[in-house]
């Protein structure tokens, strides 16, 4: 049940009331229309209405423009549904259908063809049709021979039919660029909507991620056309112990829940089907080379729940939704950042009528976490020598490769270890851009945001505070409530020499000096903070006059890189990797080492 101040906040739902990032959307593609663009591109993840968003779209023209509309999509179930939404959004508007046994007939305003049908060469399909509008369906296709002839026929690229690319990735399937230029496929993103805004807004289903590594090698396995060949693939990863890891795992952490395994193969789907079946889990598989009727079947058990895991290849990826399946086991690793960004989708719609009318991103995600799918877990299946090969798109680091965290901008190699996307996204967010850079470079997991935060927490004590930032020369470190901390190095006969500079209970300062070889000294400050370092700087000056050197803030040695033998030396007073990696200054360091040896 929903809490008593969620219940307030939900509006009258419509089937046809776009969300506002869909009206954000439809402003957008407008605009680049008005300023002389031709063809562009609008990516949002699975999930998040993108039909729903073309279908709008082909409204606005009819009225506006007043002109028809050509849908393109390449699978079958991927025409059913636009066919159905697109009627249901545009009451008598005529909508038709080429393609997938079908022809259109009775003079439609807007036809949804099949790519096969009308792409081929000698295809004269709809030779008297005219659209002004082309949609492209999963537009990450669109480098292919079939999409490019279809676009040419119809003057895409000569401005005689706008052009709208949709898909949940601005990438191809073999990862090369979709956009960007005039000579590029669409000449710019017209519209973006991430995965992580869609997920922290609550459109979509939080993500509890597991990586289970294993020691399959997959660096003999040519790469073609950006991702893994397929025959070579099912062989290295098709194993008894890598699949009995994957179940073992999924039994620890998803037993009862509706499940999509992707699998390299129709030899690997069926074998892990089986594997499950043998453990008493009902399990069938599904693939592209199965008759439409037996595939239908088999699609429809596990729709109806009669079926619980779903092993398939290249099935459930486009075009297949069902809002209840709230597992996706990933044992098809990938190059390509377009195929995965499908297979996670299609875990992460919420249940039907769960936030509809929802007008806050709190109310949504507090209808999500109290619903029969609280979240989707993705397991990940992780093996040795990935060769990667990325996009070349502003923001992502050439080394990426695909996975759930990166997707969300997260390190590729980020374990969430069964915490969700938004807990990791809100800790990550709390550190400042130099850590989160180091967690890059190393494999990570989170934990370690945890304790990368403890070590930003002491880091900023070994610089010196805003607050006496005009008030001192000296690096004086803040290590408590009141409590300032100045190490003055050490001399021929002294040694750990420090100046302690403390508040008490009724707002007095006080200085104290000492050292390891004499005595301490006591000074009374006063009750004004700027007073108190302008005293403590002078007493420490007057009993240490060549300690300069060391206090200085301003000396140019702290701002040197930490070098080799600081680092040696705090991994041997017990300070941890975390803490040590993002240490960016020797004077860091030295405070560090200091404070270290004081205990």
């Amino acid at each position: 049940m929903l809490t008593e101040d969620v219940a307030p906040l939900r509006l009258n739902p419509s089937p046809i009331v776009l969300r506002p990032y869909q009206d954000r959307a439809m402003s957008m593609i407008l605009a680049c229309r008005d300023r002389g663009m031709e063809r562009v591109i609008v990516v949002m993840p699975t999930g998040t209405g993108k039909t729903t968003l073309f279908s709008a779209l082909i409204g606005e023209f009819d009225r506006t423009y007043d002109v028809g509309a050509l849908v393109l999509a390449h699978r079958r179930e991927l025409l059913d549904q636009a066919h159905r939404r697109i009627g249901l959004q545009n009451k008598g508007i005529h909508v038709a259908v080429e393609g997938g046994g079908k022809a259109a007939s009775g003079n439609p305003r807007v036809v949804v063809a099949s790519v096969q049908a009308v792409g081929r060469p000698e295809s004269a399909r709809l030779s008297d049709f005219e659209p002004g509008l082309m949609i492209i369906d999963e537009a990450h296709h669109a480098a292919a021979a079939t999409y490019q002839r279809v676009m040419q026929r119809f003057g895409c690229y000569e401005g005689r039919c706008f052009t709208v690319g949709v898909t949940a990735t601005p990438h191809r399937m073999d990862n090369q660029q979709l956009h960007g230029s005039n000579e590029a496929i669409f000449q710019e993103v017209a519209f973006s909507y991430t995965l992580r805004e869609a997920i922290l807004d609550g459109w979509l289903a939080d993500v509890k991620g597991y990586r289970v590594a294993t020691g399959i090698d997959l660096s003999r396995v040519k790469v073609t056309r950006g991702d893994y060949n397929a025959h070579q693939l099912q062989q290295a990863v098709n194993t008894e112990e890598r699949n009995e890891a994957a179940y073992m795992h999924w039994a620890d952490v998803a037993r009862d829940r509706r499940t999509i395994v992707f699998c390299t193969g129709v030899e690997h789907a069926e074998d892990v089907a089986k594997l499950f079946r043998d453990r008493g889990i009902t399990s069938e598989s599904v693939n592209g080379a199965m008759a439409i009727a037996e595939r239908e079947a088999v699609i429809g058990r596990f729709v109806s729940g009669r079926t619980q895991v779903l092993t398939n290849v290249d099935i459930a990826t486009e075009g297949f939704d069902l809002p209840e399946v709230d597992c996706v086991l990933m044992l098809r690793p990938t190059q390509s950042w377009a195929l995965y960004t499908q297979m996670v989708g299609r875990g992460l719609r919420v249940l039907p009528n769960t936030i509809d009318g929802l007008i806050t991103a709190d109310a949504r995600k507090a209808a999500v976490r109290s619903s029969a799918k609280p979240d989707c877990i993705v397991i990940d299946i992780v093996d040795n020598g990935d060769k990667v090969t990325v996009p070349k798109e502003p923001g992502v680091d050439p080394k990426e490769k695909p996975s759930m965290a990166a997707v969300v901008g997260l390190p590729s190699d980020f374990d969430l270890e069964g915490h969700t996307l938004e807990e990791a996204l809100r800790k990550w967010d709390a550190l400042p851009p130099g850590s989160r850079a180091v967690m890059f470079r190393r494999p990570t997991k989170f934990e370690d945001l945890g304790e990368t935060l403890t070590a930003v927490d002491i880091l900023a004590e070994l610089s010196v505070p805003e607050s006496m930032g005009h008030s001192s020369r000296n690096a004086w470190m803040k290590i408590g409530d009141g409590v300032y901390l100045l190490p003055c190095g050490s001399s021929g006969i002294e040694s750990n020499r420090t100046a302690r500079l403390e508040c008490d209970t009724l707002g007095r300062f006080q200085v104290v000096l000492s050292a390891d070889s004499g005595g301490a000294e006591v000074y009374s400050c006063g009750t004004e903070l700027q007073r108190a370092f302008e005293f403590a700087d002078r007493k420490v000056k007057d009993r240490w006059p060549f300690s300069g050197g060391f206090t200085s803030s301003k000396g140019l040695w702290r701002n040197e890189a930490v070098t080799e033998h600081q680092k040696e030396e705090l991994r041997q007073l017990g300070v941890d990797r975390a803490m040590i990696e993002l240490i960016e200054t020797a004077g860091q360091a030295w405070s560090l080492i200091e404070l270290k040896r004081r205990g």
